[in-house]
């Protein structure tokens, strides 16, 4: 009897399929390995799901705690900015007034300079020189009135210095008044400050 090569080919496949089947059917390591297998997948399915719930915990425990820190620097970020602006405008005020300060010095600079002026000017030899010119023949009485003149004129300017200098001692301390609090504001939020940009870039 003379078999064909595809068929002897195909009874070869067969015998070779039936045999694989049967020795993984028979083979005792191979069931072993299969279940130790799967116990492993099964001891790491519950480890991830203990994983999983231990995540959850800490989760449910650091949520609120992130939140209070970031409501936290929320308020610091904003009470810094707060100071910023209260230190501009003490500094904008502080510069304002001692503008003013520059101003009332130079006036009451100009002050005694015409009081020393007069107090020239009314000297008996002044007060002849500066009627001369006029040539009048009433002299005495040209005098007098020149005199008169300038002591209202001084008068004028004492009380004017008067306000002045007043006004340049009160001014002096308001002065020294908003540097100091400047200085103040300063020194407590410039710290803040950096604390908040070692936040941002620790190194």
């Amino acid at each position: 009897m003379t078999i064909r090569p595809g068929v002897l080919a195909l009874i070869c496949l067969v015998l070779v399929l039936f045999s694989g089947t049967a020795g993984a059917q028979t083979n005792p390591a191979t069931d072993t390995s299969n279940e130790s297998v799967a116990g492993q997948i099964g001891l790491l399915r519950q480890s991830v799901q203990s994983l999983d719930a231990t995540l959850g915990d800490i989760a449910d425990k650091l949520m609120p705690l992130y939140a209070k820190a970031k409501n936290e620097s929320a308020d610091s970020v904003n009470r810094i900015s707060e100071g910023v602006a209260l230190l501009a405008q003490t500094e904008q005020r502080a510069e304002v007034l001692r503008r003013q300060l520059l101003d009332l010095i130079e006036k009451e600079t100009a002050y005694r300079s015409r009081i020393a002026q007069i107090d020239e000017d009314i000297r008996p030899d002044n007060v002849e020189r500066a009627l001369n010119p006029y040539g009048t023949t009433r002299t005495v009485e040209a005098r007098d009135t020149r005199r008169r003149i300038l002591e209202n004129d001084r008068k004028g300017f004492e009380s004017l210095l008067t306000l002045v200098s007043q006004s340049r001692i009160r001014l002096e301390e308001d002065v020294r008044q908003a540097d100091a609090l400047v200085s103040r504001l300063r020194q407590r939020l410039f710290p803040a400050i950096d604390r908040q940009i070692e936040k941002i870039n620790p190194n």
